[in-house]
């Protein structure tokens, strides 16, 4: 028996609520690529000074440091957020390069002069599967970094997140 989602994909056809879940997990893997970058930030703006003054330290960090200096995060605030990234990021690291793995095996199965089916399927699961992980960890630190933060930061920190919601949007506008 199949499920919804599997006859869509078959179809090629994805509804709007599957289409609104996607949405939602962009989203929040990319609010959670921003509460990352904290970590990194928080470290490197007090060996460097600012933040952004070294370079290589990318539009996350530089974003997420903006958030918390706008919420007025404490140093410890700022600690314990970096504490939860630094514990997050080996798990991260892994499934990231469980993903890599993954695609370059499934462009193999893809190139291959005779191209298994069953394998290609096989692999997609694991790509899933491995997403799901990452998606899980992400939302593991985000909910982790919120709960550090007041009520009364927490709102700051969504608006000004809401600010950024319309330049970095793929596909039409929403009404």
């Amino acid at each position: 028996m199949q499920t919804e989602f599997e006859t869509q994909a078959e179809d090629g056809v994805m509804t709007r609520a599957a289409r609104g879940t996607r949405r939602k997990i962009l989203i929040a893997s990319l609010a959670g690529l921003m509460l990352a970058g904290a970590g990194g930030l928080v470290s490197s703006a007090r060996a460097a000074g600012r933040a952004g003054d070294e370079g290589g330290e990318g539009m996350p960090m530089r974003r997420m440091q903006r958030i918390l200096d706008r919420v007025g995060a404490t140093p410890a605030q700022r600690d314990q957020i970096r504490a939860i990234w630094d514990g997050l990021r080996p798990p991260l690291r892994a499934e990231r390069t469980q993903k890599k793995n993954l695609r370059q095996q499934m462009v193999s199965a893809l190139t291959a002069s005779t191209i298994n089916a069953g394998e290609v399927e096989r692999l997609r699961k694991q790509s899933m599967a491995s997403a799901d992980k990452l998606s899980a960890l992400m939302t593991q630190g985000m909910v982790a970094s919120a709960q550090v933060l007041t009520p009364e930061q927490r709102k700051l920190a969504g608006e000004e997140l809401a600010k950024g919601r319309g330049h970095h949007r793929w596909g039409p506008p929403t009404p």
